[in-house]
């Protein structure tokens, strides 16, 4: 009897889940099979780089199926707050990436703007905690910045 329901519940949980279009995030498929990628920063240019080759598609100096020229990588960290005694309460961290796509007809596409923003609390009595923390939400901008960028280049004609 305990078994029967155990499997009733297992069915009904995956027919809700399944239901509602929930699906796990898998690789992002790329309809090109070799890139180029140029402009000033080459720290996001190799990280970009890496993920593209993660996924399969070739990293080319020329004659490649999708070209990319980053245009401006910009990262700010400014002082959001203070305290009544003049200490640091919060920063605000700011990533901003524009690129352009070359088209399938050999021009370059619109200048696309990609922003990202974080803050956080700073606490100087834990200033190697507040730097990894720091450290850590912009590896997640950048993440979130190439995640974007991956999406709209496949989107790209």
């Amino acid at each position: 009897m305990q078994a029967a329901l155990k499997n009733i519940f297992i069915i009904i949980l995956t027919l809700s889940i399944t239901s509602c279009g929930f699906q796990l995030r898998g690789a992002l498929d790329n309809n090109f099979n070799s890139i180029q990628i140029d402009g000033i920063s080459s720290g996001f240019k190799k990280i970009l780089e890496k993920k593209y080759k993660q996924s399969g598609v070739e990293i080319k100096n020329s004659s490649a199926d999708k070209v990319i020229e980053i245009i401006t990588d910009e990262f700010k960290k400014t002082i959001l707050s203070l305290s009544s005694t003049g200490k640091v309460l919060e920063y605000q961290l700011n990533y901003i990436i524009s690129y352009r796509i070359k088209t399938a007809l050999g021009d370059w596409g619109p200048k696309i703007t990609i922003k990202t923003r974080r803050v956080y609390s700073y606490n100087d009595q834990n200033i190697v905690a507040k730097q990894e923390e720091e450290k850590n939400l912009v590896k997640g901008m950048k993440e979130q910045i190439i995640r974007t960028m991956k999406s709209q280049i496949s989107s790209a004609k």
